[in-house]
């Protein structure tokens, strides 16, 4: 865990203990306000809601309430850490997270501008889908914390607020801040703690493919972000119809009423990870005889002092609170360390309307209204990949990208010195200034999170040349891109089965740098220590013939990927440098040691497992068919925490007709194991493949497993 000790420390001398009782909840006005609302939940065959509503609010009514069924205690944990009060209900392990949304400033800044920065018809679903939570809190009291209720429409804004920065690693870089080690990397789970679960670290890929490029002149989209399978950020697939104009299907996370990664019978859109460089950190010098002042444009400058006030529950009903100031110069927030006085400055930092961009893409109709909603500049980061019904295709490089054009010659990447105010930028580059990349003639767009200046297998991506360094744009690819650029390139007609074989694609790149690693050192042969002893000199023999593929049946897959996963870790995530001398020492003894050999079936270390039940897998890390199981567990599998999650391949045909296929890792009840929706797309997903939606009312009520009008009208 992250050691933050003059944080932590400081808490722990400044705590009081309290008999505390939670504040009274009126149950009465939460039923009168949940009454205005009126959705109708369709559960397919596969228990997924479809959720459909006169308004735009009434269906964020029945989606939140359709999700508090399915994942109740994650949707509630959430709400607790985004108010700063989740050490109430886990205790001492909660309380950087709680530090940190105030420190951060997200609830100052979310009353503040709450109602004059989110437009009414927004604040209306925002609060409708806050009313679904409360409705289903109610009828179902023993499983209710007694901090959470009332919810309101903040809250849910809130939760953008907090968790958007921590896509593009904002966390990270508090937590390299806080150990001395910025630029080096830490776990995300080091900083942030909202589920007890470990959060593994996050990918995505999205493939768009126009009319020219297709067999049969359809338009396909891939969407396919990598996600934690379980958790804060695991997705949950819905359908959402309003009258009002949402029409789309997807996956979206715990706490928000909006489609965050989906298609619709206009457009759809993938969404992945990508981390320019949106935050500053500023070095103060502070006055030797004031702690409390800091020196720029050659004066004594006051720091702001406000206070955190952290609950901490010890044991039932005693809590302690904890008491520490947070200073503010004009940069924004400060850490005081012994190494150090730093003033952090990030993109979004200001910026409440996430929300109101989510919304604005799920009402999105045209190319044009998804383009204007990415001009509103409230998406802190997150690449798009885009496709519609009309047949256009584009990969946007979204970022609040700080205006840093000031000073070309300052190195914005490392500590910045904070004694200049001009060096402190107050505006952001216009979204159309960014990478994009808009029906190419090739006819295909991706993105894996890998560099914007690579999008297609042809011409028509963005130039280096043509945006400066200050902007901080990742220039590095991963095996991902790799894979889909050649895969493209030697097709020049797309079929759907070509498409789908390219998101499952289950080889690695020679080009991709942990294979390029790989080679090197089986050309310059085994170290001294180890070539003498047989098992390595067979075991480096075996991994001579290795052909880069992590199909399930291969025998040769375990001792690779094993050997290269670190390595992958390390350049996709930043973690520790590892010597592949160690590391296939680690996968040979490892190998010998759980399963009596080295040519094991790959499916039979590389698990999906839910429950009791468990399926071999093909894919791996940085592989098209991602899977993420790393570290080895205690029998010496690798079980999938992370990647390949929720998948949907959609369509739309030469005809009009939109047609859409998904997937789901486990199934809809992600946190209720006597379901049947617990797991009951897991052997789907385990063997490549999808199930289509039905996104016709009158097909999808042959299926249908429940039909539910849900009135806002619950019962105390």
């Amino acid at each position: 865990m992250l050691k933050w000790s003059s944080i932590i420390l400081l808490l722990i001398s400044t705590i009081y203990i309290f008999n505390t009782q939670p504040p009274s909840v009126n149950h009465q006005l939460i039923i009168k306000a949940a009454s205005q609302y009126k959705a109708r939940i369709i559960r397919d065959d596969f228990g997924v809601p479809h959720i459909y509503g006169e308004r735009d609010m009434d269906v964020a009514y029945g989606l939140a309430y359709a999700h508090g069924t399915d994942d109740f205690s994650t949707l509630q944990d959430i709400l607790l850490a985004v108010r700063g009060n989740l050490s109430a209900k886990n205790g001492m392990k909660a309380t950087v997270t709680d530090y940190l949304v105030q420190w951060m400033g997200v609830w100052e800044q979310v009353n503040e501008h709450y109602e004059q920065a989110i437009p009414l018809e927004t604040r209306e679903v925002v609060e409708a889908y806050a009313a679904g939570i409360n409705s289903y809190a109610i009828e179902h009291p023993e499983e209710v914390d007694p901090w959470l209720l009332p919810v309101r429409g903040q809250d849910v804004v809130a939760g953008f607020v907090f968790k958007t920065p921590l896509f593009y690693g904002f966390d990270k870089a508090l937590a390299a801040l806080a150990e001395g080690k910025l630029g080096k990397g830490l776990d995300l789970q080091t900083t942030v703690q909202i589920s007890d679960e470990l959060q593994p670290q996050l990918g995505s890929q999205g493939i768009a493919i126009n009319r020219t490029r297709s067999a049969d002149k359809a338009v396909r989209l891939v969407v396919n972000s990598h996600q934690p399978l379980t958790g804060p950020v695991a997705w949950y697939e819905a359908r959402l119809k309003s009258g009002e104009g949402i029409d789309i299907v997807g996956g979206t996370f715990p706490g928000s009423p909006f489609i965050l990664n989906g298609s619709g019978p206009a457009l759809g859109w993938s969404s992945t990870v990508n981390k320019p460089d949106l935050i500053d950190i500023y070095q103060l010098t502070i006055n030797p005889d004031n702690d409390n002042q800091y020196w720029m444009d050659e004066q004594w400058h006051e720091l702001e002092e406000t206070e955190a006030s952290i609950r901490v529950k010890i044991i039932g009903p005693l809590y302690w609170t904890a008491h520490e100031p947070i200073f503010h110069s004009v940069h924004g927030p400060v850490m005081k360390f012994d190494h150090g006085s730093y003033a952090v400055r990030w993109a979004g930092m200001d910026e409440i309307r996430q929300a109101s961009f989510y919304h604005k893409i799920n009402r999105a109709k045209s190319f044009k209204d998804f383009i204007d909603a990415l001009a509103m500049k409230a998406m802190p980061s997150i690449n798009f990949v885009y496709a519609d019904h009309k047949g256009n295709i584009a990969n946007f490089y979204n970022a609040m990208m700080p205006d840093r054009s000031t000073d070309s010659t300052i190195d914005w990447q490392s500590i910045i010195a904070g004694d200049n105010s001009a060096l402190i930028w107050n505006s952001y580059v216009a979204a159309d200034k960014l990478p994009h990349t808009i029906n190419p003639e090739s006819g295909a767009v991706f993105n894996a999170n890998n560099t914007p200046f690579v999008s297609t297998d042809g011409e028509g991506a963005p130039l280096e040349k043509n945006f400066p360094q200050w902007m901080g744009i990742e220039k590095q690819m991963t095996n991902r891109a790799y894979q889909i650029k050649q895969l493209l390139s030697e097709n020049s007609i797309i079929t759907a089965e070509k498409l789908h074989g390219i998101k499952m694609d289950v080889n690695y790149s020679p080009l991709s740098a942990p294979i390029m690693v790989l080679n090197k050192f089986l050309t310059d042969g085994l170290p001294v220590e180890l070539k003498e002893i047989e098992r390595y000199q067979l075991a480096f023999e075996h991994l001579k013939h290795w052909d880069l593929n992590t199909d399930k049946n291969n025998t040769h897959a375990a001792l690779g990927v094993l050997t290269i996963t670190p390595i992958i870790n390390h350049h996709m995530f930043k973690t520790e440098h590892t010597n592949i001398n160690d590391n296939f020492k680690f996968a040979v003894d490892s190998l010998h040691q759980f399963h009596g050999k080295i040519d094991v079936l790959w499916g039979e270390v590389n698990r999906l497992v839910r429950g009791s039940k468990s399926w071999p897998l093909s894919g791996g890390p940085d592989i098209l068919r991602a899977v993420y199981g790393w570290p080895l567990s205690e029998d010496g599998k690798l079980i999938n925490k992370a990647g390949d999650s929720y998948i949907q391949f959609a369509q739309w045909k030469s005809d009009g007709v939109y047609q859409v296929s998904s997937i789901n890792t486990f199934g809809a009840a992600m946190t209720r194991p006597t379901s049947i929706h617990y797991s009951d797309q897991s052997p789907l997903f385990a063997a490549g493949q999808e199930r289509v939606v039905e996104m016709d009312i009158d097909k999808l009520l042959k299926i249908a497993l429940s039909d539910e009008i849900i009135d806002g009208l619950v019962k105390d």
